[in-house]
């Protein structure tokens, strides 16, 4: 079960550090905080744009559907807001707050190619073959380069075993 409470105080730090995030920031953001060994309760599965959760997917439209989440469509993007951030429950994690300060900044693209690249190592448990299962699962999307500098940004997160 998705711990909703986590969700609305996530998006809300998100919010105030980085402005509204996307459903595939939101997404991105969830599956490292998940990574880190903090049950949120969704699951993720590979996607078209990387790691998804329906079950976290599903907490959101719920959570809309209360009026607690927002979502405005814009011609890119999903935006998510809390409606009144000043009446949700504070959900205190230095996990999470750790997470967000490292990757909340980052493009939804960006997130895509590390949380899929993170996605490659917890399914091998091999860092070489990290490169080789994004380039199965993006084709040509991007560069060596970028993958390369995805990895190092989760090693100097502790997401990878050396």
């Amino acid at each position: 079960m998705v711990n909703n409470n986590a969700i609305v105080s996530i998006i809300d730090k998100i919010t105030k550090k980085n402005g509204r995030p996307c459903k595939k920031t939101l997404q991105k953001i969830v599956f490292l905080i998940e990574a880190k060994k903090v049950d949120l309760g969704c699951d993720f599965g590979i996607h078209f744009y990387g790691p998804y959760s329906a079950d976290l997917d599903f907490a959101v439209r719920e959570l809309c559907d209360e009026n607690i989440l927002k979502i405005d469509y814009t011609p890119m993007d999903h935006l998510i807001s809390v409606v009144d951030s000043s009446a949700s429950n504070e959900y205190s994690n230095e996990i999470v707050d750790e997470v967000i300060a490292s990757f909340g900044q980052e493009s939804p693209t960006e997130l895509e190619l590390i949380a899929t690249s993170l996605y490659v190592y917890l399914q091998t448990k091999s860092r070489c073959n990290i490169s080789a299962g994004v380039k199965k699962l993006k084709g040509d999307k991007y560069p060596d380069s970028r993958i390369s500098a995805a990895i190092v940004k989760l090693e100097n997160n502790g997401y990878l075993s050396i």
